[in-house]
C-alpha cells in the first residue's frame, strides 16, 4: 500500500460512520414520528364489569371522542362466564380474542383510536371516531348513554357471517 492509500483509509471509515450515524438519527427521527401521529388520537378502553345490581356492562371510554363520561351497553338476562370483573382493555396494541363477555371481532389500531368490534353474548359492538354501532344499527356518540341490549335485540347469527364486515348498518 502507497503512502496516500494508507491516509485515505481511515477518511473513509470516518465518512461511513458518520453516513451510519446520520441514517440512524434520521431514522429513530422518522419512526419516532410516525409513532407520534399514529398514537395520538388515544385508544378504545372497554371496561368489563357487573352493575350493582349483577348486570353484565360493556363501558366505552375514550376521553377524546366521549369526555370523562363513558357510554354503557348493559346486558341484562346474561351471565359472564368470568368471575374476575371488572376487567379493562386498551386497545393500542394488538389483543388476544378473548374477552369476558365474547370474542373480538375486528381490531384495526394501526392508527388510534381505530376500529374495534366486539361480540358481547351474540350482540355485536362496533367502535369507530365517527359513530358507534350497536347490532349493525348506528347509535350516535352520547357521552354518559347508557344502551340496554336484550336477548330478543340479537342480530341474526348468519348475517355476521357475510365476507369482509360488509354487514355494518348496511
Amino acid at each position: 500500500m502507497s503512502e496516500s492509500d494508507q491516509q485515505e483509509l481511515p477518511v473513509s471509515v470516518k465518512r461511513l460512520f458518520v453516513a451510519f450515524v446520520a441514517t440512524l438519527f434520521g431514522y429513530v427521527t422518522l419512526y419516532g414520528g410516525c409513532e407520534l401521529a399514529r398514537r395520538r388520537g388515544g385508544a378504545w378502553n372497554l371496561t368489563y364489569a357487573l352493575s350493582s345490581n349483577g348486570v353484565p356492562e360493556l363501558r366505552i371510554e375514550h376521553p377524546k371522542i366521549l369526555g370523562p363520561l363513558p357510554v354503557t351497553v348493559s346486558f341484562p338476562g346474561e351471565k359472564p362466564e368470568r368471575t374476575d370483573l371488572p376487567l379493562t382493555a386498551v386497545f393500542s396494541v394488538p389483543i388476544t380474542n378473548a374477552m369476558p363477555f365474547g370474542a373480538v371481532i375486528f381490531v384495526d389500531n394501526t392508527v388510534l383510536p381505530g376500529t374495534v368490534t366486539v361480540n358481547c353474548f351474540g350482540h355485536v359492538v362496533e367502535m369507530i371516531p365517527r359513530t358507534l354501532f350497536v347490532d349493525m344499527k348506528e347509535v350516535g356518540w352520547v357521552p354518559g348513554t347508557n344502551i340496554v341490549l336484550g336477548a330478543s335485540s340479537k342480530p341474526d347469527p348468519e348475517r355476521l357471517k357475510t365476507k369482509g364486515q360488509q354487514w355494518r348498518g348496511r
